[in-house]
């Protein structure tokens, strides 16, 4: 929430148009040095997963520091907070896959995702009032303290984690890995899958566009705050009943049921732009259900599950990520690009036709496909 729904509202706040530009520069650089740092540090993340790790804790201690430390009116501001959180988030995440394919068991994987998406939900439901408070009374620059303490205890907690084993051996050819790919089904479709998701649903332009519709209609950080903590609580309960539910089936009704609002709510938004309680829901929903239960449980389960079952040979998993890796930025690049264009040009009144386009693409597809390729495992 601070790094992106505060960061936001600060970054427009302190723009002399009062523009969301320079932090739609920022998504674009970050994501950008993040696709370049998951083939760059390849090398680093298969011999030292762990380590890697572990640093980008200190890549995230650097980041609020910068926060705190840098003029937030430079021209520079945005590069340097991007890089730095490129290099937090790339050591982090990479790691993080493979940890979570490599230590959980498949019979485990929708439980073990749907319990991360819960504990995760918990502190999105404490951290955004304290924060929508602590900005609103003290500055945005003071509360950057409160992240700068918890991401000293995250460095420090990480030091209790030790993986049952950790690779140490040598990457393979990024050429003999996309060869791979390329002549199997199922790892063309994570491809593609990674490339939509970067596009529509994971940190995705489409919901920076709910988070500048919001911005536009509330009054304050405290505002944010709040319906930032209620998406929090949607998403907890709906990840909830999703998993009590016991069968293919009803997992798809549930999923289905949600569908019609993803269109929905940005098509009524077109017609009634300044309606701020369309502007409220639009924002809850897109961080409830489709950041929260499609991106951040279903979806990733099912990636890792593929990285789990269709990847036979374990060796090549980090390999395989890092190449989603990539496809996932080249569909967030993509997006944002369209939306700064949009703002460039004087659009802004026009991109909710933008998350419109996007919602099309909103369209969770059954694991049955992937299954039903298993002769393709590697």
């Amino acid at each position: 929430s601070f790094m992106n729904v505060f960061l936001m509202a600060y970054m427009i706040n302190v723009s002399l148009e009062s523009s969301p530009v320079n932090f739609i520069v920022y998504c674009i650089v970050r994501y950008t040095a993040m696709g370049v740092f998951a083939i760059c540090l390849l090398s680093f993340f298969r011999k030292h997963p762990l380590a890697a790790w572990r640093f980008s804790m200190v890549f995230s201690i650097l980041e609020v520091l910068g926060i705190i430390l840098l003029d937030s009116t430079t021209v520079y501001y945005p590069y340097i907070l991007a890089a730095l959180n490129a290099a937090e988030s790339s050591l982090y995440w990479r790691p993080k896959i493979h940890f979570d394919v490599s230590e959980v068991p498949d019979n485990r994987r929708i439980r073990f995702r749907g319990t991360t998406t819960i504990l995760t939900e918990i502190v999105k439901i404490i951290m955004p009032i304290v924060l929508g408070f602590a900005i609103g009374t003290t500055g945005y620059t003071n509360a950057a303290f409160i992240i700068l303490a918890i991401s000293a205890i995250q460095l420090v907690l990480s030091l209790c984690f030790h993986p049952t084993t950790e690779s140490r051996t040598k990457p393979h050819s990024l050429k003999k890995v996309y060869g791979m790919i390329i002549k199997h089904e199922s790892l063309r479709k994570l491809i593609g899958l990674s490339f939509v998701r970067g596009w529509v649903i994971c940190s995705s332009a489409y919901l920076v566009i709910s988070q500048i519709l919001l911005y536009r209609n509330v009054d304050s950080s405290m505002d944010l705050g709040i319906f930032t903590s209620l998406s929090a609580v949607i998403a907890i309960i709906s990840v909830m009943i999703y998993r009590k539910l016991n069968t293919k089936r009803a997992q798809k009704t549930m999923i289905l049921t949600f569908l019609p609002a993803v269109i929905l709510l940005p098509l009524m938004l077109i017609f009634f732009p300044h309606n701020s309680i369309l502007a409220i829901a639009m924002y809850v929903f897109m961080q409830s259900i489709v950041n929260g239960l499609f991106d951040g449980t279903i979806t990733m389960a099912r990636l890792e599950g593929i990285l789990g079952t269709h990847l036979k040979d374990s060796s090549y998993r980090m390999e395989v990520d890092c190449l989603t890796e990539v496809a996932l930025t080249v569909g967030r690049i993509l997006g944002f690009s369209m939306l700064l264009f949009f703002i460039i040009m004087g659009w802004e009144q026009y991109i909710i036709w933008l998350a419109f386009v996007e919602s099309l693409f909103v369209i969770p597809r059954s694991e049955e496909r992937f299954s039903r390729n298993a002769e393709t495992d590697i």
